[in-house]
């Protein structure tokens, strides 16, 4: 299996991997207990890719600025231990089974363009 390389950033963190979508990368966070995924942005034949997830109150956003896949908080006042509970959670990411791939996309087409 590939190595994902991950980058530290400011407000969150930074992943560097060709081989997964940003979709089974929320999938995966969503499996993180009380995240609650609020609206998705995708536009069809570009690579521009947003989501938006709460976890513990703190708005946090999922997207493809460029070839990596950025998990960033909107709330820059989110504690570092849960910043640092979502990046660990991350990290585990090793793929996502299709089935809950497929459900997964089907369940978030049907969610807001912005969180309410």
């Amino acid at each position: 299996m590939k190595e994902i390389e991950w980058y530290k950033t400011g407000d969150g963190f930074s992943v560097k991997s060709n081989f997964f979508s940003p979709i089974s990368m929320v999938a995966h966070i969503e499996k993180l207990n009380g995240v609650k995924i609020l609206a998705k942005k995708s536009w069809g034949l570009t690579d521009d890719f947003e989501a938006y997830f709460e976890y513990k109150g703190y708005r946090f956003i999922v997207e493809t600025p460029f070839v990596e896949v950025e998990v960033t908080v909107i709330d820059k006042r989110v504690p570092k231990e849960i910043i640092k509970e979502v990046l660990e959670h991350a990290a585990n990411y090793k793929w996502v089974n299709p089935i809950i791939f497929i459900w997964a996309m089907l369940r978030y087409f049907l969610l807001p363009f912005n969180p309410r």
